[in-house]
């Protein structure tokens, strides 16, 4: 009886690649199993690995799950995009390897995306865990408006907790892009970014376990120097291909600043102050005087602050 609901719910697509993940891979995959939403395929593409993951995930039953291999370690950005050419729902639901949904992660993001159509993705908070890792709850602005303009400074998502809508992607032929190696999520933002709205439910679904091998680690260069690029061309969107270079070239003008006031975008006012170099005291003198200060919250200031006093703040 309860098998024509199951099939008239939308189908979601979790698109986990793996890689050497054969003391992980389990946890992962029964916390899809586990779910409230019954209807989902999970796509488990192995991009070779040359551990006993694949024994493994074949000890697994379960006909909803879709078990791809690669020709070879092709990579995490060629596994994403092949995960969503093979993909068959309606929407796209992201999974690592070494994390583990919450039981009601999916029914949440579905409700939502149902009942907001003008929302393309839909992300939530995230728990982090580890080994020698004190267990933190990572809150991620909610609104559309916070999350664009939050961009320019962070990641306003956290990638394997995110649900798209897969049409977006197909219509405008949009995938991961090569060219930004270890950012590819954050140039995905920036890619959907005019083509609907962005959403963060306020409530941990999904544990997000921290290594030392991550690709996400700070002192990462080939990151820094994707998430500059995609930086940059956040500011010609906002600002303008002459302001853009000011930036890059860590030139804050009177001019820029004036734009900057206009557009009101404190994400990309704070940026500014940020990648002075040199940081000086007409610029400090200038944060108190213009009332730009007023616009900030402390935390804002006291990283203004930090990098008057020398604490070098590299954001472009």
């Amino acid at each position: 009886p309860a098998e024509p609901l199951f099939r008239s719910l939308p189908l979601v697509s979790v698109i986990l690649p793996v890689y050497n993940a054969e003391s992980t891979i389990l946890e992962a995959i029964n916390s899809i199993i586990e779910q409230t939403y019954p209807n989902w395929e999970l796509l488990l593409i192995n991009d070779g690995s040359k551990d006993h993951t694949k024994e493994v995930i074949k000890r697994i039953n379960d006909k909803r799950i879709r078990y791809i291999e690669n020709d070879g370690n092709k990579g995490l950005i060629y596994t994403l995009n092949r995960g969503i050419s093979l993909a068959k729902g309606e929407y796209i639901a992201r999974m690592d390897s070494d994390d583990k949904s919450r039981p009601n992660r999916f029914e949440k993001q579905v409700s939502f995306l149902d009942s907001h159509k003008e929302v393309i993705v839909c992300g939530s908070f995230i728990e982090i865990f580890g080994d020698n890792i004190n267990k933190t709850v990572r809150e991620f602005k909610q609104s559309n408006e916070d999350i664009k303009q939050f961009y320019l400074l962070k990641t306003p998502f956290a990638h394997p907790a995110v649900m798209i809508r897969r049409s977006i992607l197909l219509n405008n032929n949009i995938c991961y892009d090569f060219s930004f190696k270890c950012a590819e999520d954050y140039k995905l933002w920036f890619d959907l970014m005019d083509y609907g709205e962005y959403y963060n439910i306020p409530e941990v679904l999904l544990d997000y376990r921290i290594s030392v091998t991550q690709c996400t680690q700070p002192t990462n260069t080939t990151m820094i120097n994707s998430l500059k690029k995609c930086r940059l061309l956040y500011v010609k969107k906002i600002l303008g291909q002459e302001d853009a270079k000011s930036f890059k070239h860590n030139v804050i003008t009177k001019n820029l600043l004036a734009r900057i006031y206009r557009i009101r975008n404190v994400c990309i006012l704070e940026a500014a102050y940020l990648s002075m170099k040199p940081f000086s005291y007409g610029l400090l003198f200038h944060l108190f005087t213009s009332g730009d200060y007023r616009k900030f919250t402390c935390r804002q200031i006291g990283a203004i602050l930090k990098r008057f006093i020398g604490k070098q703040v590299d954001l472009f």
